[in-house]
């Protein structure tokens, strides 16, 4: 840095850097405050997206409920275009799927619950997506994909739904004491208070708990 050597010359030196340098520092607060209120913009669209989005779904689980089924799709398909940056793009993709699965058209199915499942910004409905999806091609008999995409799985809260489904892959496969390993894998994460006796029946299918064997 320049030394100055007197007072009248740091004046100097401020007046001649202001000259060549001004313009540019106020455009510079100029776009800083212009920056400031475009973030301030953006927030209250998403916001406005968020809303307007969440009407359109609540519209569309109301003629899911009522067996609606083109309606759901014409919105379902609106909100996907529309709002996919929202929350409720996943969730209308989910709608969708049911949809398809109770029409019996299970590729499309599969193709709206593979779209919640690349909503990666919401880790808990894509797990719930995933399962779905493992049941679905199970129920398509393609139990070979079904365990292969079940492994992919974060198990997280979902220990004993995972291994029970595991189960019930193993089952349809044939392996009779992979299927008794998961069920009693699941029985053993299940919580307390939940029903297990359907997850008992299955167990006592394949074999029993190995210690009864």
């Amino acid at each position: 840095m320049e030394v100055y050597e007197s007072e009248r010359e740091q004046i100097d030196a401020i007046k001649k850097w202001w000259k060549e340098n001004g313009k540019a520092v106020i455009v510079g607060a100029i776009l800083g405050f212009g920056s400031l209120i475009g973030w301030q913009q953006w927030q209250a669209n998403v916001q406005a997206q968020r809303e307007s989005a969440s009407l359109e779904y609540d519209v569309m689980l109301a003629d899911l409920e009522n067996s609606q089924y083109q309606s759901v799709k014409d919105r379902g398909a609106h909100i996907l275009s529309n709002f996919q940056d929202t929350p409720y793009a996943a969730l209308s993709a989910m709608s969708l799927a049911k949809v398809y699965v109770e029409e019996g058209d299970f590729n499309s199915a599969k193709t709206y619950l593979q779209i919640a499942i690349d909503q990666d910004d919401q880790p808990q409905l894509k797990q719930v997506a995933q399962l779905r999806l493992v049941r679905l091609l199970l129920a398509d008999g393609d139990a070979a994909q079904a365990l292969s995409n079940l492994k992919t799985i974060k198990v997280g809260g979902f220990g004993a739904v995972v291994n029970e489904l595991e189960g019930d892959i193993q089952v349809v496969l044939g392996n009779r004491d992979m299927a008794r390993v998961a069920y009693q894998q699941a029985l053993d994460a299940i919580e307390t208070g939940v029903d297990a006796s359907l997850l008992k029946m299955k167990l006592d299918d394949v074999g029993g708990p190995e210690a009864d064997s």
